[in-house]
Parts: C-alpha cells; sequence; structure tokens
C-alpha cells in the first residue's frame, strides 16, 4: 500500500511540474507573427525600438493612439492592453498578429520589434471583431516628418 501511494504522489508532482514548466501564453503569442506582404521589415540589431502604448477598445476609436505615427527606419514594439473584451492586433504589412487578453486578466502583450522601411498608412485590425469594422491606422512617415 506504501509504493502505491508514493507513485500516486509521485505522479501529480511530476504533474504539477510539467503543468507549471509551460511558456506563457501570451509571450508565445507575442513571437506569432505572420509574413510580410507590402512592408519590408528590416532586422533590429541597433538601437533600442520605441515602445507604443496600445488600447484596443469597443470604444471609438477602436485602437488608440489612432493614427500610430512612426517614423520610417525607426524600430518599433507595440504595447498593447485592452480595454474590455479579448481582441488582436494585427498589422499584417509588418507581420504582427497577436491577442490581446480581456481587461479583467490586466495583462498587456509586446510583439516583435519590427522597423517600417517605407512610408504611407497601414491597416491595423482586430480579427475577432473585424465585422464592427474594429479598425485603426499607422501612419509611416519619413524620417524628417513624423511629429512624435
Amino acid at each position: 500500500m506504501k509504493g502505491w501511494y508514493r507513485c500516486v504522489c509521485g505522479g501529480l508532482g511530476l504533474l504539477f511540474l510539467v503543468s507549471c514548466g509551460g511558456e506563457d501564453k501570451a509571450k508565445k503569442s507575442a513571437d506569432t507573427a505572420t509574413p510580410a506582404t507590402s512592408q519590408a521589415v528590416a532586422p533590429t540589431a541597433g538601437p533600442a525600438p520605441k515602445v507604443v502604448d496600445v488600447t484596443v477598445s469597443f470604444i471609438a476609436p477602436r485602437f488608440r493612439p489612432d493614427p500610430i505615427v512612426l517614423k520610417v527606419g525607426e524600430p518599433v514594439q507595440f504595447k498593447v492592453s485592452s480595454a474590455d473584451t479579448r481582441h488582436t492586433f494585427i498589422v499584417e504589412p509588418l507581420g504582427i498578429d497577436v491577442e490581446v487578453p480581456q481587461q479583467s486578466l490586466n495583462e498587456t502583450v509586446t510583439t516583435k520589434t519590427v522597423t517600417p522601411q517605407q512610408a504611407g498608412t497601414l491597416r491595423v485590425f482586430c480579427r475577432i471583431h473585424e465585422r464592427l469594422p474594429m479598425e485603426g491606422t499607422i501612419q509611416v512617415t519619413d524620417a524628417g516628418t513624423a511629429s512624435n
């Protein structure tokens, strides 16, 4: 009987260690990205990236700030949080596609570092609520003309 008890306790302990040692889902989703389509993304081994805080919400503007203003050639990361329910933060030309947890979880998601390579307007959207439409814009300006 004592051997059976040790086996059960050992198995439960192992199960606990395995379940607690997994990768954080929010962090894992922050590294998930779709390939860039129209915007080339340069590798960023140089200066520290600019961090842009973004809030996603059902209330307009859906993505705050809107527009998000970036400079060509400036490395950037987005620190995204939700003001209400679960959302996604997608910028296809930059290869960003992350899930944003609901507000009650009090979590933020930081995207990978990207560097826009050309000026223009990029669409930001939430795949979950795309029908609303739930979208915003990123204005990428030439390095000398950004107002940030």
